[in-house]
């Protein structure tokens, strides 16, 4: 697995923001497996004019980013996870490699 995959599952989110700037998707949260983008052309725009028409959705259990107003907010927030280890953690994970 791509070390930035790894580290974005485990809560880097500047792994989450590199992946999400190459146009890369993490496995879904729930059941890993590939997800894709969604888009709802025929959506109404907001008080400040957006379409919140973007979402990251699973190909196998159906979760969903929410409704995003571009393709790489609704992967960043796809690619963004809660930290599961600390810092330091971390640290000690990257200098292992």
């Amino acid at each position: 697995m791509n070390n930035d995959i790894r580290a974005a599952l485990l809560g880097d989110k500047e792994a989450a923001k590199r992946l999400t700037k190459a146009g890369v998707l993490v496995p879904c949260g729930h059941c890993g497996n590939p997800a894709y983008i969604s888009v709802f052309s025929e959506c109404e725009p907001d008080s400040m004019g957006r379409k919140w028409a973007y979402t990251v959705v699973c190909d196998t259990c159906c979760a969903t980013s929410g409704l995003c107003f571009s393709a790489e907010m609704a992967r960043l927030a796809w690619n963004t996870r809660a930290p599961i280890l600390s810092a330091k953690e971390m640290e000690m994970l990257e200098g292992m490699e």
